[in-house]
């Protein structure tokens, strides 16, 4: 049985190690399991994110639309990147959320926007936090003020690296 994020859920973020500890205690089973990867990829109608590692970092992969976030506005998928070496504490993770959209860039940025102030998603290990738009096409960068203000927004808010990127376009760790 699922909860709702503000039922049933420990508040202190100090208590686990990483997010992936803190979503897999709390039951959440990931959609690709903690592994080495040198290229991870996600997708969902047509839409498809992939992030290239060095192949020396362990990655795993949620749903949060409808698995960790089952009400309000929430992106599709989280992608957590553990960059430090095992049994290194404390750790550091990259944490990028992930919105697979056809496109409506708007929506997406209000989707992130939601995930990314969820208690749940919140860890001082996560200390390079990305939002990711993957879309069809994208207007350019000048004729998309929306865009371009959010990206200061996420930056400024939440210390977070937003950007647009085409379906099947490298990202890189």
């Amino acid at each position: 049985m699922r909860f709702c994020l503000h039922r049933g859920m420990k508040e202190d973020k100090n208590t686990y190690g990483s997010s992936h500890e803190r979503l897999a205690s709390e039951g959440y089973a990931p959609e690709q399991t903690l592994q080495f990867r040198t290229k991870i990829s996600v997708s969902e109608n047509g839409k498809r994110y992939l992030l290239t590692t060095g192949g020396k970092e362990e990655s795993v992969v949620y749903a949060v639309d409808g698995n960790i976030v089952t009400e309000g506005q929430r992106c599709d998928k989280l992608v957590l990147v553990k960059r430090s070496a095992k049994d290194v504490t404390p750790e550091h993770w990259t944490e990028s959320f992930v919105e697979l959209k056809g496109v409506d860039t708007n929506h997406a940025i209000d989707q992130l926007r939601q995930t990314l102030k969820k208690a749940i998603f919140k860890h001082p290990s996560n200390d390079d936090v990305r939002a990711r738009i993957v879309a069809q096409s994208f207007p350019s960068n000048k004729s998309n003020p929306a865009m371009e203000k959010a990206k200061q927004e996420f930056r400024k808010d939440y210390n977070c690296d937003l950007r647009g990127m085409k379906t099947g376009q490298e990202d890189k760790l």
